[in-house]
């Protein structure tokens, strides 16, 4: 969904980029591209093809690009093979480390790389750790919601779903349980502060309890943080629960079971009910 932010703020820009530093973000944040200094990937290229680019923004020490959201690593290359076709390959440099560190499907727990919201998480502190944003313009949280040039807080509050499975499985699981893990949300808050744009951003996790009350599960206490350009833009705390796998699918199952029951119960209470009503009876024998 979209979240209008308790205390709004205006849009970021190239402005708070050093010298010589320009934005790319995907084709679908076009609006978000009208502001100074920041170009979709067709955008760029279309300007490298018709010669006015880098010529018209490099200073010195050539142009700097910095990837945004929305930019995949296929993406990146069409503009660095663009760049080659004109032999100016030297005088743009492209910032894309972090889509080389897009977390594993082991540790975020998504089958499909595009899904993937988050790099690999890196210790920062105790208990503290951080990753990148990595949103793609094919995400599935993406795929049928955009409105102005702000993202939808459903990123947020899903890249730090994805942050906290994943420091659990990087840092905290034994080594066995990575990967085999069942993970059970307890509750989960999330406070929004600021519009979050298709800029680079932080994803922030820190560990403020975990135990291990049985053999086959162990409990966390996570505050997580999305933030842009040093501002906070989401805020959430968590509690969860990872279970060994098969013991959750056996409680699964069971609870699955359960639903059931109660299902097929209500549905024949409630077929007995509208067939002994009077209106019921009154149109059967109409």
């Amino acid at each position: 969904m979209s979240v209008p932010m308790p205390h709004e703020s205006s849009p970021a820009t190239a402005t708070d980029a050093k010298p010589g530093t320009l934005f790319l973000v995907g084709d679908v944040f076009a609006e978000f591209a009208h502001h100074e200094g920041v170009f979709t990937v067709s955008q760029l290229a279309r300007l490298i093809r018709n010669g006015t680019f880098p010529e018209s923004a490099a200073g010195p020490g050539g142009v700097r690009v910095s990837v945004g959201q929305g930019v995949s690593l296929f993406d990146v290359q069409y503009v660095r093979d663009t760049l080659a076709r004109r032999g100016l390959t030297d005088l743009v440099v492209i910032d894309d480390q972090a889509l080389h560190t897009r977390a594993g499907r082991e540790i975020a727990h998504k089958h499909r790389p595009e899904n993937v919201l988050i790099s690999e998480p890196r210790p920062v502190g105790d208990d503290w750790y951080e990753a990148d944003l990595l949103v793609d313009g094919d995400n599935e949280v993406m795929s049928d919601h955009l409105t102005g040039q702000h993202m939808q807080g459903m990123l947020a509050t899903e890249a730090g779903r994805q942050m906290f499975i994943a420091v659990a499985e990087q840092f905290y699981l034994p080594p066995e349980a990575v990967g085999s893990s069942y993970f059970v949300i307890d509750s989960f808050a999330t406070r929004y502060r600021n519009f979050l744009f298709p800029l680079p951003a932080v994803v922030r996790c820190r560990v403020l309890a975990h135990r291990t009350p049985h053999r086959t599960r162990m409990t966390f206490h996570c505050e997580l943080s999305v933030s842009q350009g040093g501002s906070e833009t989401a805020g959430m705390e968590v509690r969860f629960t990872a279970f060994d796998t098969q013991v959750s699918h056996a409680k699964e199952t069971r609870a699955a079971q359960r639903s059931l029951q109660d299902g097929v119960a209500l549905a024949t209470a409630a077929a007995a009910a509208e067939a002994a009503s009077p209106a019921r009876a009154e149109v059967r024998t109409s």
